[in-house]
């Protein structure tokens, strides 16, 4: 009677988040999933359901198959990638005892605390051609007497959205790793080095190993912050010049916002949700997989 009794008292309690939590993040995942397949007006209204009219559309669009797509794989990949290899050297010398540690990590985490759009308009303006300072040090220092246009060049465009999105993700990545290896008993490496093992040796062997859990969910949550990434791609070329820096994320406020066509947004939205929880499950499967052998 009890144990009947704790269980209702439990339930009691968790009810009212289940209810936020359904109408806030369920019901809207389900509606949008109801409109993709369904006959979507001007105003956003879901009709006829039953048609697949919204995906075909997105599958005959050359801009959004050859490019977007492409694009939004390139843009997670290197931004991901990037991230986690300079986050790793930040956390490792955080990890270190060195003077005026606890202000070098404040320092290090004053870009999370910063807002995407300021960050991505103080960027706008650093890369300005002709007013933004990049473009002075170069006159200044000689480099070059017609510094380039950064962001009216597509191949310029693309690294500089990349390259912001790699510092805008450094500070929570490095925070997330940091953490991992401090949990790392010091007794490991103090035996290691009586054995000596080189630094290498103490990376590769102690520091990799252990730290793999923590790499799983770093890596799961910055492709899914990457992936979804919005405020930094519109705001300092808004998906110019000529589509080049668009990703799905952005071309799909486009379409559906700008240009009204709610039904392709519809169908966009259910493959970035498709796209990102299909590579959760099988990566941390693939990965878990992997620990288990190794156990």
């Amino acid at each position: 009677m009890k144990q009947r009794r704790d269980t209702l008292l439990a339930l009691a309690f968790l009810a009212p988040a289940a209810l936020l939590l359904t109408g806030v993040v369920f019901y809207p995942i389900l509606q949008t999933f109801y409109a993709s397949v369904c006959e979507v007006d001007r105003k956003g209204s879901p009709g006829a359901f039953g048609t697949l009219k919204n995906f075909h559309d997105l599958a005959a669009s050359d801009v959004f198959t050859r490019e977007i797509i492409p694009q939004t794989l390139v843009w997670t990949a290197v931004v991901v990638v990037g991230t986690m290899l300079i986050s790793m050297f930040v956390a490792l010398a955080l990890n270190e005892h060195l003077p005026g540690r606890r202000l070098l990590r404040a320092i290090v985490l004053l870009p999370w605390a910063t807002s995407l759009v300021i960050t991505a308009a103080i960027y706008t303006w650093m890369l300005h051609p002709t007013q933004g300072p990049v473009n002075g040090l170069l006159r200044a220092w000689h480099i070059t007497d017609t510094p380039p246009a950064w962001l009216a060049r597509p191949e310029l465009a693309f690294a500089s959205v990349i390259a912001v999105g790699i510092w805008v993700s450094i500070p929570f990545t490095s925070t997330v790793l940091l953490a991992g290896l401090q949990a790392i008993p010091d007794d490991l490496y103090e035996a290691a080095l009586i054995d000596g093992a080189s630094a290498w040796q103490r990376f590769r062997a102690i520091t990799l190993p252990l730290l793999r859990p923590v790499l799983l969910v770093a890596v799961v949550l910055n492709v899914i912050y990457v992936f979804n990434s919005f405020p930094i791609i519109w705001v300092m070329t808004e998906g110019g010049p000529a589509n080049q820096t668009h990703i799905i994320v952005t071309w799909m406020y486009k379409i559906a916002i700008r240009e009204r066509e709610f039904g392709q947004g519809y169908a966009m939205a259910v493959i970035t949700f498709a796209f990102l929880l299909v590579f959760a499950v099988v990566y941390s499967w693939l990965f878990g997989r992997e620990e288990v052998d190794r156990l």
